[in-house]
């Protein structure tokens, strides 16, 4: 039996209902260095900070305007649009539909809205100590720099610096981090990363596993500047290195330090795009200078990362490049992992050969299973062998699963069954009791999604999950129509989850309530 160690990430439908949510008489807001007041305190729900609406978007500079026919606020600056609708745990930003992970309300006719999908919609940058929040307005970026600057913490790419600079101050290089999209040969998206630029004339430097299938790069800059590119220079897919090539000149770029000289609990700044969250900035320390997994030796950093950080950069608070972020292991430890800047030297010293995407992509072995060799009746054969059992955290969860074919024949259905009632609400537990609002099926579908695709070359495959099991009493808590009579209890045959990944478009929809087409929500991830 396949045993997976599930890597959490941020989706928005909640399995159960959420708790109340409580005033925190603690929390501050600082922007650029200021404490913000508010005429009513903010409040946290499930890890998410809401603040009054009117004094955010004052703050932030942007143009507020409300619909109370349909409860929604607009807001724009600068070409940003987003719009939030009270009582919705989604919003839109230019148009796309954004999962929130609570919903924003009006609490004794005070307006709350989240704070962090408000600061970053608008280019922010914001970092939580603790019940303070630090908001950083963003930095103009530029592309033209001078070509030999002084050496001094101020300059775009000095060598070093005499002290410390501040975390805000090494947000500062999030220009040299870019974010990177792959396509395929048929010009659909199949993954997306982070990148470092380390050369003004357009080398980036990532992981190779972010562009492993690639035929075309997009990588974009936090100014949304973009480029295409087909250009590989090098490559070293044990060491989990490539480096790409953009057309460009004059570029920022990364001084790239030496990580043999990290201390134990040195603090470490990480910046990328986990979940297509373009330029995020998480803050931590070296939690042990190396670190040997899997045979390949990286820097453990507490600093948080997440799916899409891979490729990002790891900054010491001297603003140099100390490791490129590449993977993280799922634990309340935030066990995080970076290649160290040694060998990213060490891969930087060998010789530089330009070829195409296209060139590297076909002289890869073809996979032996492809989806039209594969039957909704082996595919529910190699469902029960492989995934029978599924481990999450300290829980094994059974499965019996059944296959049907698509209506369009082109794709299945995969449905999960759960006949334990108490290992269901052991599952549920990790959601009403978790530090963050996780859908904890969610991750599931998810995961499964991936190694379908990734093992037998699948990418049109839903996931619904069900529990059903026999009770003595009736379960009042669970919708009508999941329940039946049956001898002296009843019957509860409860559908509750549903999901997709698309990889075409790279959207993932979920549900906690399949029966309810408004509680399905789209959200971008690749």
């Amino acid at each position: 039996m396949k045993k997976m160690l599930f890597m959490f990430i941020m989706l928005t439908a909640f399995i159960i209902p959420s708790t109340a949510f409580a005033a925190d008489q603690g929390i501050s807001v600082y922007v650029d260095g200021t404490k913000l007041q508010f005429t009513s305190k903010p409040i946290q729900e499930n890890g998410t900070t809401l603040v009054p609406l009117r004094t955010i978007f004052e703050v932030l500079g942007a143009n507020v305007k409300w619909d109370a026919k349909t409860q929604t606020v607009s807001a724009s600056k600068e070409g940003v649009n987003i719009q939030i609708v009270l009582g919705k745990k989604f919003a839109s930003r230019n148009g796309q539909v954004i999962p929130l992970t609570t919903k924003p309300r009006s609490i004794s006719g005070v307006t709350y809205v989240p704070l962090r999908f408000i600061g970053e919609s608008f280019g922010n940058t914001i970092e939580v100590k603790g019940k303070q929040i630090y908001i950083q307005s963003p930095q103009i970026p530029s592309f033209e720099y001078i070509a030999n600057p002084p050496t001094t913490a101020s300059t775009p790419n000095s060598t070093s610096t005499s002290s410390n600079l501040s975390i805000q101050e090494v947000g500062r290089l999030s220009n040299r981090v870019v974010y990177i999209e792959v396509y395929n040969a048929s010009n659909k998206v199949i993954s997306s990363g982070s990148g470092v630029v380390i050369s003004a004339d357009g080398e980036i430097l990532t992981n190779f596993h972010v562009i492993d299938g690639a035929s075309t790069i997009s990588v974009e800059f936090n100014d949304q500047r973009a480029f295409k590119t087909s250009t590989l220079l090098l490559k070293d897919e044990t060491r989990d290195l490539a480096l790409i090539k953009i057309d460009a000149k004059s570029l920022p770029y990364v001084n790239i330090g030496d990580s043999t000289k990290l201390e134990l609990g040195e603090e470490v700044v990480a910046i990328g795009s986990p979940l297509g969250y373009k330029n995020s900035l998480t803050s931590g320390v070296v939690s042990q200078t190396l670190r040997t997994v899997e045979g390949q030796n990286y820097i453990q950093i507490s600093a948080p990362i997440d799916h899409g950080s891979s490729g990002g950069a790891l900054f010491n608070m001297r603003g140099e490049l100390v490791g490129v972020t590449s993977a993280f292991i799922q634990s309340s430890a935030d066990i995080n992992l970076a290649i160290p800047s040694s060998d990213v030297t060490t891969f930087l010293t060998k010789s530089k050969v330009a070829q195409s995407l296209t060139t590297v992509l076909q002289q890869k072995p073809n996979k032996n299973t492809s989806s039209n060799k594969i039957t909704a009746t082996s595919l529910t054969d190699y469902m029960n062998e492989n995934y029978g059992v599924i481990t999450y955290k300290d829980l094994n969860l059974d499965f019996e699963w059944v296959v049907i074919p698509s209506k369009n024949g082109e794709g299945f259905i995969l449905g999960g069954t759960m006949y334990d009632g108490t290992q269901w609400a052991d599952w549920m537990d990790y959601q009403v009791n978790g530090n963050n609002s996780v859908p904890v099926a969610a991750s599931v579908i998810l995961y499964l999604s991936d190694e379908l695709h990734d093992e037998l070359g699948l990418s049109d495959t839903f996931f619904t999950l069900y529990l059903n099991v026999y009770l003595s009493s009736y379960p009042s808590s669970f919708p009508y129509s999941a329940i039946t009579s049956e001898g002296r209890g009843y019957r509860l045959d409860y559908n509750f989850a549903y999901g997709k990944l698309d990889y075409s478009t790279g959207y993932y929809g979920y549900t906690a309530d399949p029966e309810d087409e408004d509680a399905f929500v789209y959200f971008k991830l690749r």
